[in-house]
């Protein structure tokens, strides 16, 4: 089986993350909650909401791919994003918000043209499906 896209952001493509790069899993709907005492509890929101988190990263990224990735990512709004989940069938696609970017870092100049390092970033589903 070949997969061409595990991910794309407004219409870009990402390149395929390698080894244990990327991942997309549904989860149970929760929140965390501050007790009194001090203590961290997770709270479960109804039984039957679920939402996607992503996950994703990139050793070597194209300069021409990574600023557009970055102005997606950075935009402060929801995204559309279609993903490769791990539990089967197709991309799945739905409104994200970001939770977490690894800003890139220069890596090589390649003919007048700059390459990154180390982009990463963290999405969760903007509203829950059941």
């Amino acid at each position: 089986m070949s997969v061409t896209n595990q991910i794309v952001l407004n219409g870009l493509p990402l390149p395929q993350a390698s080894f244990d790069r990327y991942a997309c899993r549904e989860e149970s709907l929760t929140r965390q909650l501050d007790m009194i005492s001090g203590r961290r509890v997770l709270e479960r929101i109804g039984r039957k909401w679920k939402v996607w988190r992503v996950r994703w990263a990139c050793d070597y990224l194209e300069d021409e791919i990574c600023r557009p990735a970055l102005e997606i990512l950075r935009s402060g709004g929801p995204l559309t994003a279609s993903v490769l989940p791990d539990n089967g069938g197709g991309m799945v696609t739905a409104s994200f918000v970001v939770e977490s970017v690894t800003d890139p870092t220069f890596l090589i100049d390649d003919d007048d043209r700059p390459v990154w390092h180390g982009l990463g970033f963290t999405l969760r589903e903007e509203r829950p499906h059941a």
